[in-house]
């Protein structure tokens, strides 16, 4: 499993598998966030067994499914919501772990310069810049007259 922290509160990595959870528990995982819509592929793991066994292991589980490329601003708020209010470090994942990126910056645009979540992003093998333009945006509307 190839983990990468997107920023001190959040790491990402692709779909888990049920038998990984035990090592994202010993690594001090407090909580799994889900990007993925249910029944999104075939290969898809169940993400009632997957809750289940988080749970199981003491970590909180959340999902904000979202479609590749689709995120409306509710979505964005949930993102939020969720990395403000559950315990820490959150792995974020969903199929390739780059809706995560994209909803982490999206959430984030507002009180990091755009410019920071660009390159955190490509550290951890994102590419934000397609999103660029709607991260000013999201920024801009944070803190008008910017």
């Amino acid at each position: 499993m190839d983990i990468k922290p997107l920023d001190d509160q959040l790491s990402v990595t692709a779909q888990p598998r049920l038998d990984e959870l035990e090592q994202l528990a010993a690594q001090g995982f407090g909580t799994i966030l889900s990007n993925r819509p249910r029944g999104e592929s075939e290969d898809q793991p169940d993400p009632e067994a997957l809750k289940a066994k988080a749970e199981s292991l003491g970590m909180a589980w959340h999902e904000v499914p979202v479609k590749p490329g689709d995120y409306s601003q509710a979505d964005i708020d949930s993102f939020a919501h969720v990395m403000n209010s559950s315990p820490g470090p959150v792995l974020g994942f969903c199929r390739s772990g780059k809706r995560v990126a994209h909803l982490w910056a999206l959430s984030q645009a507002a009180h990091r310069p755009v410019p920071e979540l660009i390159e955190a992003a490509q550290s951890a093998g994102y590419d934000l810049a397609p999103l660029r333009e709607r991260l000013e945006q999201q920024a801009d509307q944070a803190s008008p007259g910017r």
